[in-house]
């Protein structure tokens, strides 16, 4: 009986290590994770995740429901309509960067979007806008063409004293969590000078936020104040 369990819990764990590089293996030819979703809502709430390889993302879960492939295959093109991104032809689970940048927060904020809304609730048409939730103002972003760059301009709608200090922050929003290069204090561009209105939409958002940059450009201006009353440049 002793020797039979022992036989036993040997297959339990020769199967568990097939399983365990299995896994490995596959981890190793998917990429780098750069999102996971722990719940899908839409789909037997499987955990699901985006991974990276050179250019290449692919759309995967370790679940083996059936249906799955359909799903996935749902949840690339979800992606293909919010980032700047391709699908890959002829597969089921894979899209093509369309940059060589690495906009991981962008990546994050497309896929968690493409699995966890339904495709109504998108917002990939219309103006690149979004409202301020520490003021009353909304944002919009708008483009244009300078020496084969495209740079990207930060304009308000509504009124707030502290209106270019907010318009400065989603600028330097955008170079946090982007890469983006500070064109003047309220333009920036992406570091490659290509277009990516997608990956602006929904990087937009969260460039609003960026409390650390705001406190940085109040301290900035009350500084630069404080220095020219003190040197006696002050207009009263």
């Amino acid at each position: 009986m002793c020797r039979y369990n022992n036989v036993f819990s040997f297959i339990i764990v020769t199967i568990r290590f097939i399983k365990l590089m299995n896994v490995r293996k596959k981890t190793k030819e998917l990429g780098r994770c750069i999102e996971l979703v722990s719940m899908d809502p839409f789909f037997n709430d499987i955990s699901v995740g985006i991974y990276k390889n050179k250019n290449h993302l692919t759309i995967w879960s370790f679940s083996n429901i059936p249906g799955l492939n359909n799903r996935i295959e749902q949840i690339r093109d979800n992606c293909a309509l919010l980032g700047d991104v391709n699908v890959l032809p002829g597969t089921f689970d894979k899209l093509v960067m369309r940059t060589d940048l690495y906009l991981e927060r962008a990546l994050k904020f497309m896929f968690t979007i493409a699995v966890q809304k339904e495709k109504k609730d998108f917002k990939i048409d219309g103006p690149i806008s979004a409202p301020d939730t520490k003021t009353k103002l909304k944002f919009f972003l708008t483009s244009y063409e300078k020496n084969s760059n495209n740079i990207y301009k930060v304009s308000v709608e509504g009124e707030n004293e502290k209106a270019h200090l907010r318009i400065r922050a989603v600028v330097g929003g955008f170079m946090k969590y982007a890469g983006c290069e500070r064109v003047s204090p309220e333009e920036f561009m992406f570091s490659d000078g290509k277009r990516y209105d997608k990956f602006a939409r929904l990087i937009l958002p969260v460039a609003r936020n960026v409390s650390a940059t705001e406190n940085m450009l109040s301290q900035n201006e009350m500084q630069g104040q404080m220095t020219t009353q003190t040197l006696g440049f002050s207009q009263t």
